[in-house]
């Protein structure tokens, strides 16, 4: 190779160097804006807190299933007691 060709080629690869610097400057302060971990009791160390906020979890998504059903089934009954009683 002749000595022009190896200096073109070295600032080829001086700037392909600058466009990773630059690539890897804002990827880190894309991640320095990213919101930290969310504080919650399912992340905790502590057997018993993780335990705890599962069994909370579990009981408002049964509510949250039931009592829809509830309300329909109730609305139900209403309407054949409704239905019975002017008979």
């Amino acid at each position: 190779m002749e000595e022009k060709d190896l200096l073109r080629r070295i600032n080829e690869l001086q700037s392909q160097i600058k466009v990773l610097e630059e690539r890897v400057v804002s990827t880190e302060r894309r991640q320095s804006m990213l919101p930290d971990i969310p504080q919650t009791a399912l992340l905790s160390p502590s057997f018993l807190t993780r335990a705890f906020a599962v069994l909370g979890h579990y009981m408002v998504a049964g509510l949250i299933i039931t009592i829809p059903i509830y309300i329909v089934l109730f609305i139900i009954l209403l309407a054949v007691g409704v239905h019975f009683g002017s008979m």
